[in-house]
């Protein structure tokens, strides 16, 4: 069957009438035949569970207008507007340790969900998210740019006003909120404004007595981004995955699970995901706004004294963020509310998570979580290695995917035949992004099963989704990508040990310029540099001096170098060579500076757990949007492959291709 076709007119109008056939009822033979059909490939049904009058109401009203009777209804009905290009598979829920775990695809199911939560909240609302808008706030900087059409707009634009409601009449709610505080140079508009992610809706929140804080930006020891999309209520009921909260957010194709505790069950593996996630990013986000400044640099003539060199700038956007969000937090209170001598400032509700829970938490943060008392992390980073390196099959859904290693150790596996790999990933993301299209690229080139989503341009859509199915049974799903943003940490300092394929493969290309630099280096009688144990300070040194040479030889007609205590002589005859040389030099040099290093990025959560069949959800919803984002070619290609027909002499046309 056509999973392109699986009438999304029939999806969207379900809440509205449901279809069937019923030729028995004589009514039926009364109700208008369509003037114009629905076509074959939307799969028309006859109206049932509708009253006769609405039913011949709709019937006469389409054949006066001219159109189809799903013409009529999607032209009459709001909520039709739009009609998603693929169908999301309806939400399954099962039974996972000591929670209750449904999956969650599209805008929706999550905000659908995410209203049903906020509703029933009478303790706490926690959220953790990179990206909290609204229309009223900031739609001039972020706006809808389609979303408004789709399913769980309305749904998410209630989420702020029914929170500052709760608050207002149950002041004893906790509602806790950290938010992403980055710096953007280009807003949703396109205009080249720099501002700072969420600063509007920080201030209106903590304005409308909501605790807030942004989480710390990297001159304060964060991470790159807060990354992290997470809501939980009353310490039960959790949302986690890939969707942000932002005005154009349901636009996009994404995923998120939602966790409930068990009846019977006092705590679940909600407490353990609060407790590794939620609440270290509360405590660290107020100790690293009292202890560190808020911006980097001086903001006044004044305080240009206590700075030297290029920090002696006044930047702007730094002016900017502290008439906005310094304000708010430059006090003492806020300041001081991080005291390790008494927490209980910080208001952090503790949880109790449980042993052995049947849901992993997994998380990439910074080492500087050592200020609260915690170790930084790269589990992420961890799982996914370990299941790339050990899955017979894998399928992915990734709004990015550039991790070099992961990319590198797929590949690999899949040539010796140990792994069956299907990736989808964003088609934007690849464009906007040389080092994405590069790693697209290179699966491409080693034939890898990756399809770039077919997004829908209506809606400005990205396909944003963040999840994994390892051997048809275990699913990985959080705000991960996997890039080396997302996985990787300044957990310690210099090259990674842990990129060992990559670290192979730019290895073998130095040997190879080694080997062809050496050609040049014995005609000019230069020592060849020691392959097995190459020292890239000697390599550094030599084309300094080697430079130098070159510019001695353009102005006087020969030069001197010293190397290993001996010294060689050079004239104009030599430039050349030198200068070939110099060149390899220097490629070496930043072959070996792509190695990867520890270094900051971003603050992440995911959880994985193993459910064969919520995995199937996953999995079902996989196969539509592969089957979407096929090519003509591929379709061509396909057909063509998979059943080459027979001409005489029992020879098919695929034979006759060169």
């Amino acid at each position: 069957m056509n999973n392109i076709a699986i009438s999304p007119f029939l999806y969207v109008v379900k809440k509205h009438i449901s279809f069937g056939t019923n030729p028995n009822d004589s009514y039926q033979k009364q109700i208008p035949k369509p003037i114009v059909k629905t076509p074959k490939k939307d799969h028309p049904v006859a109206l049932e569970d509708v009253s006769f009058f609405v039913a011949k109401k709709i019937a006469e009203n389409a054949n006066k207008l001219g159109l189809s009777r799903t013409e009529y209804l999607i032209q009459n009905i709001k909520s039709l507007a739009y009609i998603p290009q693929v169908i999301p598979e309806d939400s399954k829920t099962a039974i996972v340790g000591r929670t209750n775990v449904t999956t969650l695809i599209d805008g929706g199911q999550i905000f659908d969900k995410a209203v049903e939560y906020i509703k029933s909240a009478q303790d706490s609302i926690q959220i953790e998210m990179f990206e909290f808008q609204h229309p009223s706030i900031d739609g001039h900087k972020w706006p809808s740019n389609g979303a408004e059409a789709v399913d769980g707009f309305e749904e998410h634009n209630s989420l702020l006003p029914m929170i500052i409601k709760k608050k207002k009449e149950n002041p004893n709610l906790k509602v806790q909120i950290i938010l992403d505080a980055h710096k953007w140079y280009m807003d949703g508009t396109g205009a080249p404004t720099r501002h700072y992610n969420n600063q509007d809706m920080i201030r209106y929140l903590k304005l409308n007595g909501i605790d807030v804080v942004p989480y710390p930006r990297p001159a304060q020891s964060g991470a790159a981004l807060q990354h992290v999309k997470l809501v939980a209520v009353d310490g039960k009921k959790l949302i986690i995955g890939g969707m942000n909260w932002g005005t154009h957010s349901t636009a996009n194709h994404d995923a998120c699970v939602a966790l409930e505790t068990r009846d019977g069950y006092k705590n679940s593996e909600v407490d353990n995901i609060l407790t590794e996630i939620f609440n270290k990013d509360w405590a660290f986000s107020w100790q690293r706004l009292g202890r560190t400044k808020i911006v980097a640099g001086p903001l006044t003539e004044d305080e240009q004294q206590f700075y030297k060199g290029l920090n002696k700038e006044i930047k702007d956007e730094n002016v900017e963020y502290m008439k906005i969000v310094g304000k708010l937090y430059d006090n003492e209170k806020d300041r001081n509310r991080y005291d390790e001598k008494d927490l209980s400032k910080l208001d952090i509700i503790k949880r109790n998570p449980v042993e052995n829970p049947a849901i992993k938490v997994l998380s990439t943060k910074p080492r500087e979580l050592a200020y609260i008392g915690e170790q930084g992390s790269e589990s992420i980073r961890q799982y996914v290695m370990d299941k790339v390196k050990t899955a017979k099959k894998i399928r992915a859904e990734l709004f990015v995917l550039s991790d070099k290693e992961i990319i590198q150790t797929i590949i690999d596996r899949v040539h010796k035949g140990e792994l069956d790999a299907k990736i989808i990933v964003d088609p934007s993301i690849i464009e906007e992004f040389p080092y994405c299209n590069t790693a697209y690229q290179k699966l491409v080139e080693n034939n890898i099963d990756v399809r770039q989503y077919k997004t829908d341009a209506k809606i400005t859509q990205r396909m944003h989704g963040k999840w994994a199915v390892f051997d048809d049974k275990e699913v990985l799903i959080g705000s991960a990508n996997w890039s080396a943003m997302a996985m990787n940490q300044n957990l310690k300092k210099g090259q990674r040990e842990d990129y060992e394929k990559y670290t192979e493969e730019i290895n073998r290309e130095i040997v190879g310029y080694l080997k062809t630099v050496e050609k040049y280096e014995d005609a000019l009688g230069l020592p060849p540099l020691i392959r097995k144990k190459l020292d890239y300070k000697e390599v550094l040194l030599r084309r300094r001096k080697i430079k130098k040479a070159v510019n001695e030889i353009n102005e006087t007609g020969s030069a001197k170098i010293r190397l290993q205590d001996k010294t060689y002589e050079f004239g104009v005859k030599d430039r050349s060579d030198l200068n070939t040389v110099k060149g390899y030099y220097k490629i070496i040099i930043d072959r070996n500076n792509a190695k990867e290093k520890y270094k900051r990025g971003n603050n992440e959560a995911a959880i994985a757990f193993e459910k064969p069949i919520l995995a199937r959800v996953f999995l079902k919803q996989f196969e539509k949007d592969w089957k979407h984002s096929e090519s003509e070619y591929e379709k061509v290609k396909n057909r063509f492959y998979e059943a080459p027909p027979m001409i005489a002499g029992g020879t098919s046309k695929l034979d006759l291709v060169g």
